[in-house]
């Protein structure tokens, strides 16, 4: 089993997303042979999306609301206390799969904790630090320490899970020549092409894995899961506070799939609502390991279950954690997707990053007839403000 994580990639910017301007022929392959959801959600920022795919907790519950500890007790080396929350929960996906006997793999990002604390067996990131030290060398320098454990694995005859969550197309945007060449003169600004190429880089890091599966004779067997930890603005960057860190579509909305040749039939789903708490669910069920009733995500093959489900929440918080012990305390604002409609209610707290961005007031967008949310209509259908407030109160329970 691998599951994919791209960091800091917008929902609109790959081929089969409709994008022209960016390059994603392996992806594209990918979604085509998965069952995919183009409607998934994910928190707006790197640590507590990643926390939310070791715990399948949203935030509130698993405590891990932001990058760092607002005291600057989160200095390199000093990030104990996120480390020793984060590793309190009662449900921990790599530690699971080891116990289950999976030999487990980590790459890439990895917040507070070494590979060996979240307890996979193999890794890249060896010392707790701020995003996952030398594990963030995968795929900008080479896949070849997934290679080595899958060959490892399979000589052990052993199942394995791989978690690929390279930097990538995360900044600093640095692709190879050859890529970005191509690019130059097609983006609306040089910046937006050094993303773009960015894009296409990761994406050729997911064709050199997948080939790597095929030419072992492990691609119909390997069940291989994708989404985004949080997006961006292609055109933009951060210029424009609507992206990363924000509870826009842009900051929270990526497409997800699940790859699982015989076993799950290849569908393109633009309607039904998935989130990033379905992972932990759906990897434990795929592999045959028990897991908590507490658990509120859904498994993403279950159509029946996921096409009944009408609404999905996220959580946006500052930047920096106020209070490990009160999510309320960094809150800046609260999303309700029922269906087509999304509500923003604002927090108490005011964003402490420029390009992040909340309403003034509580608003309420129609995403089938206003994808970007540009046209607030709140005061149009006070109704289903408070109806979607009344599911938002449900909810948090901090």
């Amino acid at each position: 089993m691998i599951l994919i994580i791209s960091d800091d990639q917008g929902f609109p910017d790959y081929g089969f997303m409709g994008n022209e301007e960016v390059q994603t022929p392996n992806l594209d392959r990918m979604a085509g042979e998965s069952l995919l959801y183009t409607r998934g959600y994910v928190m707006p920022v790197c640590s507590p999306s990643l926390a939310c795919l070791l715990t399948g907790k949203l935030p509130h519950e698993h405590r891990i609301t932001g990058n760092d500890l607002s005291d600057n007790r989160s200095s390199r080396g000093q990030r104990g206390e996120l480390a020793e929350q984060l590793l309190s929960s009662p449900t921990l996906l790599p530690k699971m799969l080891t116990d289950a006997g999976y030999l487990t793999l980590q790459t890439g990002k990895l917040w507070n904790v070494t590979y060996a604390d979240a307890g996979f067996t193999h890794g890249m990131t060896d010392t707790a630090g701020r995003h996952g030290d030398a594990g963030l060398g995968i795929g900008r320098q080479g896949m070849e320490p997934i290679f080595e454990f899958i060959d490892a694995a399979q000589k052990q005859k052993a199942p394995f899970f791989v978690w690929y969550a390279p930097f990538m197309p995360h900044v600093p945007h640095t692709p190879p020549k050859e890529i970005l060449d191509a690019y130059r003169g097609r983006g609306p600004t040089p910046a937006a092409e050094k993303y773009y190429a960015m894009v296409e880089w990761f994406d050729q890091t997911c064709g050199q894995l997948d080939q790597y599966l095929e030419e072992h004779g492990l691609k119909e067997n390997t069940v291989v899961l994708y989404l985004a930890d949080n997006g961006w603005d292609g055109k933009h960057g951060q210029s424009k506070a609507r992206a990363k860190l924000s509870p826009y579509e842009l900051g929270i909305r990526t497409p997800m799939f699940v790859r699982w040749p015989g076993k799950v039939a290849p569908a393109r789903d633009d309607a039904t609502l998935a989130h990033i708490i379905d992972f932990v669910p759906t990897i434990l069920d795929a592999t045959g390991v028990a897991r908590s009733e507490s658990l509120a995500g859904l498994n993403l093959t279950d159509r029946e279950a996921m096409q009944a489900r009408q609404t999905v929440f996220v959580e946006s918080y500052t930047h920096d954690i106020a209070d490990l012990d009160a999510p309320e305390k960094s809150l800046i604002a609260q999303v309700v997707i029922d269906g087509q409609w999304k509500l923003i209610a604002p927090g108490p707290v005011n964003p402490d990053r420029p390009f992040s961005s909340v309403p003034s007031a509580t608003a309420l967008f129609n995403l089938a007839a206003d994808p970007l949310e540009e046209n607030d209509v709140a005061s149009e259908h006070p109704e289903i403000v408070e109806k979607l407030l009344s599911l938002q109160k449900a909810e948090w329970n901090p």
